[in-house]
């Protein structure tokens, strides 16, 4: 029963939470002109559709899905939103899958050329049905367990002349979930959860290009270095203390910190009077529990 876990990370939910550096790019650069000529009422609410999906190398892939509002408050923003995450984990021959639903409200702003974020997440991880060399089943001990999150950023928009702006930015959260783990098939235990607090930072770098008519359209590439505290789950057994407890033992997990490199690109464009349309992709390099690629869309639509 020692075994090791290959997992997602707990905070891509927090990824999506914060206001894209691109739609705060634009605001930095024509705020000035639209003071001086443009005499419309500002559109204070903007609504978003986001999808995307993680391939890990030789591993299960997740997806996940979230819908957002946001409200302009002067240079700053107020938003809620909601997401489904979808991942499996792989542990010996069990597989894990898991859904994620989470809940985040996030503040923050573009403040001459400063930018910075905060966001608190709550959620409920729903662990599904077991899969094994055996068949399928559900769980013998919890069905799933809560999730909480909170984390910030922080970062200066520096314009470059001609269009082009550099955007270093650092990060960090602390996440906290469950793993489950299944018994052995030839026992009568029951499953069993281990505790997975994570922390995460990052420290990144961005250059965005502006183009089209008056550019209103982005193209950028990005550079990260991530680091998280739970790269990697091993599950270990100790002696349990307490005298009333069910089983003689206890499981717990050692956590491996983990870090690594992350290359993205961008684009945003303008679709038509007040729709957006935000895509990404990224690859990591030198992940412990295996390199990831990733790509989402964002629809946006202000009102």
């Amino acid at each position: 029963m020692h075994t090791r876990a290959r997992r997602f990370a707990f905070c891509l939910a927090l990824s999506l939470s914060a206001v894209p550096a691109i739609a705060q790019e634009a605001d930095a650069v024509s705020a000035d002109e639209q003071t001086a000529v443009d005499t419309t009422e500002p559109l204070l609410w903007t609504g978003t559709i986001s999808v995307g999906v993680s391939a890990r190398d030789d591993g299960p892939d997740g997806s996940w899905q979230s819908l957002s509002l946001t409200r302009t408050v002067g240079r700053g923003y107020l938003r809620g939103s909601v997401m489904r995450y979808h991942g499996t984990l792989t542990q010996a021959d069990t597989a894990l899958p898991s859904d994620y639903y989470v809940g985040t409200f996030g503040a923050g702003g573009n403040f001459d050329n400063w930018v910075v974020d905060g966001w608190a997440s709550y959620g409920r991880q729903d662990y599904g049905r077991i899969s094994t060399s055996l068949g399928s089943r559900s769980s013998t001990g919890a069905k799933g367990s809560d999730y909480y999150a909170i984390g910030g950023d922080f970062g200066r928009i520096l314009p470059l002349g001609r269009s082009f702006f550099l955007t270093p930015t650092v990060a960090a959260s602390f996440a906290d979930g469950k793993l489950l783990r299944p018994a052995p098939a030839v026992t009568n235990l029951r499953d069993q959860e281990t505790d997975e607090p994570t922390w995460s930072a990052n420290a990144a770098i961005r250059v965005d290009h502006a183009f089209g008519p008056s550019g209103v359209h982005y193209a950028g590439l990005s550079l990260s270095r991530n680091w998280t505290s739970n790269g990697l789950s091993a599950l270990r057994i100790g002696r349990n203390e307490d005298p009333g407890a069910e089983l003689p033992f206890r499981l717990y997990s050692k956590h491996y910190a983990d870090s690594w490199f992350e290359a993205g690109a961008t684009a945003n464009m303008k679709l038509g009077d007040n729709l957006y349309l935000d895509l990404f992709a990224t690859r990591s390099f030198g992940v412990k529990a295996g390199n990831m690629t990733s790509a989402g869309a964002t629809l946006r639509r202000s009102f």
